[in-house]
């Protein structure tokens, strides 16, 4: 989320009168937000943008794998990555394409809600998520992010693509069914021991 500076901080770091801070909102020469009580509040951006600083922006190369027995494979696609933009900040993550609560995932959402992601380069599709896809596209997008798929997106049939969705899904819940009866399984062992 945007900090938002009260009005005596923002013509401190402007280094402007109150007066002509309200007098550049009501002109439109700066966007200031409205509280409930009408209390007006700065945008960092604005501020940024008065003052000059962009932001910068930089790329990143997303590499992911579903285990820890494809790490030769995660391997593989950051090296190709790093042949296309060598530039690029690597992130990575190992853990299923199904899960949001990825660290180098959320770590790069985060960049790309700050405004601070130009490109991303992928290797498929699968590989940023497997169900959602268009949905992280389209905040790309909002946000004047690139998405660049490297190895072109698989050409799979109709049913080939159903099929390996059904077994993602089937993988999922099994996945945490045996999570769930592992914890029922200490329970039962910890009772047993007291």
């Amino acid at each position: 989320m945007e900090k938002l500076y009260t009005l005596r901080d923002a013509c401190e770091i402007l280094q402007i009168d109150p007066t002509t801070l309200r007098k550049w909102d009501k002109e439109g020469k700066i966007r200031c937000v409205r509280l409930q009580n009408n209390f007006r509040r700065v945008p960092e951006s604005e501020i940024n943008r008065i003052l000059g600083r962009e932001k910068q922006r930089r790329s990143y190369i997303y590499a992911r794998v579903s285990s820890q027995g494809q790490r030769s494979d995660l391997d593989r696609q950051v090296e190709r990555l790093k042949t296309i933009s060598p530039d690029s900040a690597v992130l990575s993550d190992i853990r299923s394409g199904m899960r949001f609560d990825r660290k180098g995932f959320s770590f790069l959402l985060e960049e790309i809600e700050n405004d601070l992601v130009s490109t991303i380069y992928i290797t498929h599709k699968d590989r940023l998520a497997r169900f959602g896809y268009e949905l992280i596209e389209k905040i790309c997008e909002m946000h004047g992010t690139q998405l660049i798929i490297t190895d072109g997106e698989e050409i799979l049939s109709a049913q080939e693509e159903l099929s390996r969705d059904l077994i993602s899904i089937i993988m999922s819940f099994s996945a945490r069914l045996y999570g769930l009866r592992s914890h029922k399984t200490k329970r039962i062992m910890e009772a047993v021991r007291s």
